[in-house]
Formats: structure tokens, sequence, C-alpha cells
């Protein structure tokens, strides 16, 4: 693991877009707080919206139905696959397949074939060379005892870590913040061009004292860029709008990372940015019948006039500078869990169907691109009241591909002898008295893992 200042580390080997109609609970009911009327979007409604725009003109708001660059064919990239999912304190009961992007796991028949269980939806499709994934609400309650985080944390770490293992990725890192956790996953193949690794959090509930809303952050170099992973969850309610925007400049101003990089301490320091997790914002402005009726007939357009996220962009300037794709999937909140169903039960207390659940990205220069493969939604996994989203992106690299430190082949080594090897480093690398050199045994699944 290549640390702070610099860390070399070697491993010796010793041995789709959803387009059906969702059903929709038949018991809607239309009272809520906002207007029923469906006013659309004014001229002067996007002239109010355009307010951060006039008053900050040289620095481009959140941009939506993003495409992101396109990328030169010859030139090297990395595709990085990104799941944000709020799982509301449930353990892994579903195939996670889709979701991860992986190779479907396939068992044999008694005719000796090969069978699979999961729909092939990942077959012919690259596979990625990092894998970012969020999950919020590890436990379902804020009040909840925090060694519940601590255990279901395990339970989703030791269930990921097994089955990624087995398409030969590696926990790269992780970190949580009580119900808020990130990992990283990478191809074994690049571990080698990994250093300057970090991580980060900030506490957002009670005032700051409280850590089931918040943010965790990843930072690292990979080959000659660097990355950040964002993870939040930012706070709930419809009336939180002001909230919300507030969270998230606090993550942008008081989330830094420490032990890496001096000139990587902040999110928006990093060649390529992606934050991901339940943002929260809802759809405001029509009434529950009218959403339903705007997802029953496809209209994403329509319903996304109202999505509280576009108003922070253009009135608030949050996230600016951040891109997000095209969204042409249903509201992945709420639902009847165990359904896909909208939760409309309880006429007190309305939740209109919303778009919480988003992945963004950003590049600090124009040197810097990042093209989005696709941005989705998947409607069948049934255990929370949220949808699980994830997205695809490919990242430009520069041209230096070179390893810091590389060994010399090891012919043989016996057991209750010692075992010796030879390394060197690329002219000009920096030593630290925390560089370190790992042993790992072949079937490690994270660096945590190593002999010695």
């Amino acid at each position: 693991m290549l640390d702070a200042p610099v860390c070399l580390c070697a491993c010796v080997f010793l041995a789709q877009i959803m387009t059906t109609s969702l059903p929709i609970s038949t018991s809607t009911n239309s009272a809520d707080s906002s207007p029923t009327a469906d006013t659309g979007m004014s001229r002067g409604h996007y002239r109010r919206m355009s307010s951060f725009n006039r008053e900050f003109p040289d620095i481009p708001v959140l941009q939506f139905d993003s495409k992101g660059d396109k990328l030169d064919p010859d030139k090297p990239k990395l595709r990085i696959r990104t799941l944000t999912w709020n799982i509301a304190g449930h353990q892994p009961k579903e195939d996670l397949t889709d979701v991860l992007g992986l190779a479907p796991e396939r068992e044999s028949t008694p005719d000796g074939s090969a069978s699979s269980s999961a729909d092939i939806v990942n077959e012919g499709k690259p596979e990625a060379d990092l894998i970012a994934i969020g999950f919020q609400e590890l436990s379902a309650s804020p009040a909840a005892p925090v060694m519940e985080s601590v255990i279901m944390s395990e339970i989703w770490t030791t269930t990921l870590k097994k089955r990624m293992s087995s398409q030969d990725y590696v926990l790269l890192q992780s970190i949580r913040l009580q119900g808020i956790v990130l990992f990283v996953f990478s191809k074994s193949r690049h571990l080698k061009y990994v250093r300057y690794m970090d991580t980060a959090y900030l506490r957002l509930g009670a005032s700051g004292w409280w850590g089931n809303k918040g943010a965790v952050g990843i930072s690292f170099e990979i080959y000659d860029v660097t990355l950040c992973f964002v993870n939040s969850h930012l706070s709930p309610h419809d009336h939180a709008f002001k909230d919300r925007v507030k969270n998230h400049r606090q993550i942008l101003r008081d989330m830094v990372f420490v032990g890496g990089r001096t000139d990587t301490s902040c999110i928006l320091e990093h060649d390529y940015a992606v934050w991901l997790g339940d943002f929260n914002f809802r759809i405001e402005g029509i009434s529950q019948d009218k959403t339903l009726h705007y997802i029953e007939s496809q209209k994403w357009p329509q319903l996304l006039k109202h999505d509280q996220l576009h108003r922070a962009a253009f009135v608030e300037g949050a996230f600016s500078t951040f891109q997000e794709g095209k969204i042409e999937f249903p509201p992945t909140y709420k639902f009847v869990t165990g359904t896909s169903i909208y939760d409309t039960r309880n006429p007190a207390k309305i939740r209109r169907p919303s778009y919480c659940d988003r992945i963004l990205w950003r590049t600090r220069t124009d040197a810097r691109k990042a093209a989005l493969i696709e941005y989705t939604s998947h409607m069948n996994h049934q255990i929370s009241d949220h949808k699980p989203v994830t997205a695809v992106l490919e990242i430009a690299l520069g041209s230096e591909q070179e390893q810091y430190v590389v060994f010399d082949p090891i012919d043989r080594w016996f057991v209750g002898q010692h075992g010796y090897f030879r390394y060197s480093a690329k002219p000009g690398t920096f030593y630290s008295a925390w560089d370190w050199i790992g042993l790992y045994k072949a079937s490690y699944t994270s660096f945590d893992e190593y002999v010695t």
C-alpha cells in the first residue's frame, strides 16, 4: 500500500436502463404541502434559477444531462464503476452481480454445462479497472447502537471481498462513518501503480457531533492522475433544502485529506473527483398524483423540472463544476421494502418519489478528460426502500505508465529458511520512513491481509 508521503507496496505470491412502467400502489394521496398544480418551468422561473450564474458568471454550474468528454482511443484510460445505495439497515440477501458489473457466477448443472441464476446483464461489457461502492444507512435508525453499524459493515465487507476476489479485484481501501461506508476495489494488475492513499470523513448530524449524516472520502494517485471518491448522506425531508445545500458546502470546505499528497488535500484539487450518495434532494412543487403520473408515463424531463438538485445548482451554486449524466430511469426513493411499488400507504407521511440517490463527477482541468459510459438504476433490487444507482466512467491517463518500484524475479524460497529479494526504485522516487514492503498470500483480497 502506498501511503503518505509515499509507500512502496509489493505483492510476492507464494504459491440496463429500465423502460417498463413501474407498478404504483393504489392507495395514493395527493395531500402534501406543495402546490398541486404542475406549472412547469416558466421563463421567469428559469431567470430566477439562473441567479447563481449571473452573480458568478465565470464559475460553471452543475452540468446536467452530460456525456462527458470524448477520449482519444489511442491513449491509455481507466474504466471506473461506481455504486451508491441506501441499504436501510439490511444485510446482503440478493445477487449483486448486476450492480457490481461483474461476470455472473456460474454453477455446474447435472449435464455438466454451466448455468447462472443471475441475469446475463454484464456479458460482453468491458470489466471496470476500479469499482467504488458507497452505502448509506448500514443501520436503519440514527439512534441505533454504533455496534450495529460495525457489525453490518463487517457483513457487507466480507460479502463484497468474497464476490470481488473471484474476479481478481482487491480491496484497495475502505472507510466508515457510523452508517456511511465507502469501498474502493481495484484489479490486481493496477496495484503496483497506486500510492499516496488517504481517507477522510466529516460528521454532519446533530450539528457535527453525530455521524448518521455526513461524508467519507478516499484519495489516491494511480499512474499519473489523482482520484477522489466521496460518499455522502445529506439532511433528509422535503423542507431541509437549505440544510442540504449547507451540507454540500461544509463537505467541500471541511473534508481534508491530511496524509496523502500535499497538493490534493481538498476534493476539488484532484484530477478526477466522483461524488456519490443519498443526497436527499426531493421532487417539489407538484402533487404526489402528478408525480406518479409522470413516472407511469416515463416523462423524466417533466419530472426533473421539479428536482431540488436542479434548484440547488442554478440558485445556490451547489456542486458547481460537477457533471451528472442524463437521468432516464424512475425515481429511486421511496419504495415499499421487498417490492418495486412506491410507498404511498401513510397519508399523514407522504413522501413523493424522488431522485435522492445520485452520482456526479468532475475534472480539474481541460487536460483531464472523462467520458460517461452508463448511468442507470437497478429496479430489481428490493431489500431497501431505495434502489441502487450505478455509473460507469472512463478517465484519460497521461503518458506516465512506469512502475515506481520493480522487483527482480524470485527463484525459490524454502520453508524454515530466510527468503531474500531485490528491488529497484524509479530514479527520483521520494523515500520516507513510512515506506514498507508487504508479503501476501496469493489468495489475498485486501491490502490489510499482509502476512508480514
